[in-house]
């Protein structure tokens, strides 16, 4: 994919165009962001410019080496995932052994363009030994290659490894954008695109993933409603149950809280404006509507605050349990939102 379709991140195509057009280019950058904005696609698209044949400051996407970039398959570039060991077992990071290979590779000169490309993905993850091997390479590095680190943060690299590369941030894109891009690629009504952008946090990959994946999110959505509405009742029996069963989701929980927090905020946001632009969930006005005019502002408040509570705590690993305990007992403690 060249520049021009990338998505979002001006920023960090400025700074790389830039650094194509001037021909001044590092060694080593570390692409710093949060997982889903597009840094893995934005390390292809300068590996690509970097191998294109027709050079510039973006790929052509014509000639044979995009076009070999594009399907994966340019001797000269190099993706390194954690992916699996020999033996078959899965990876929690880039190990060692990969960096050595990586390191082996490098010392030959490019096979058919300019510079050789590596993209080392989740780099924060590696562990000291590979680290530090990498560190050596990036210290002193052959002729003719650009080492390409993905990272949500430079706090878990190390200093050294960070101080020898070329930071390019990448940051949340806009819920307007994600919309467009949903509706454009995917075919997804606004009304819904709303819905999975503000879900996506500014992630269009994880947008992408959610329309990907059809009626899940909604019916996600649907399961979140019926469990605050116990919460909000408060049948101790019933919200020991809904607590129980949404720690079991494991995974899952810090998305449950974030569909939760999300309609909460727009019955909030309905209450006080009436205003249908505003709604994350725009697909599920009438619904909204109608919490809307059951509900009692302060309960919801109360309900927003604890489950922006819940999420600092899960972050700071407390019991998944407990925290949605404590979670729904002070949201049923406050006046109830809605009454049967």
């Amino acid at each position: 994919m060249p520049f021009r379709d990338l998505i979002g991140q001006r920023h960090a195509r400025l700074l790389l165009q830039g650094a194509l057009r001037s021909a001044r280019i590092s060694h080593a950058y570390v692409f710093v962001g949060p997982a889903g904005t597009g840094r893995l696609t934005t390390a292809r698209a300068f590996a690509q410019a970097l191998l294109c044949a027709e050079g510039g400051d973006d790929a052509c996407d014509r000639c044979a080496a995009c076009r070999k970039v594009r399907a994966g398959a340019h001797p000269d570039l190099r993706v390194i995932s954690a992916g699996r060991t020999e033996s078959g077992a899965e990876r929690r990071a880039v190990g060692i052994d990969q960096i050595r290979e990586l390191k082996r590779e490098a010392a030959y000169g490019p096979y058919e363009g300019r510079r050789k490309v590596f993209i080392v993905e989740d780099a924060e993850a590696m562990r000291a030994e590979a680290a530090n091997s990498l560190l050596k390479l990036v210290e002193e590095p052959p002729p003719g290659i650009v080492i390409i680190l993905i990272s949500e943060s430079t706090e878990a690299l190390l200093p050294t490894l960070v101080s020898r590369s070329q930071p390019v941030r990448f940051g949340f894109i806009p819920a307007s954008e994600v919309v467009r891009v949903l509706r454009q690629q995917a075919g997804v009504p606004e009304d819904r695109a709303a819905f999975l952008a503000a879900l996506s946090g500014g992630r269009v990959g994880r947008a992408l993933a959610a329309a990907a994946a059809g009626e899940d999110p909604f019916e996600r959505r649907a399961e979140v409603l019926r469990t605050l509405e116990v919460a909000l009742r408060g049948d101790i029996i019933r919200l020991l149950d809904a607590a129980e069963s949404v720690a079991r989701q494991r995974d899952g929980i810090e998305r449950w809280l974030d569909v939760a927090l999300l309609w909460v905020r727009d019955v909030l946001a309905w209450q006080e404006a009436g205003d249908a632009a505003a709604l994350a969930n725009a697909d599920a006005r009438p619904e909204v509507v109608a919490w809307a005019r059951r509900a009692n502002p302060a309960a919801l408040r109360t309900a927003a605050m604890a489950i922006e509570t819940a999420k600092v705590d899960l972050r700071r690993n407390l019991n998944a349990r407990l925290v949605l305990e404590t979670l729904f007992a002070t949201m049923a403690s406050s006046v109830p939102a809605s009454r049967s």
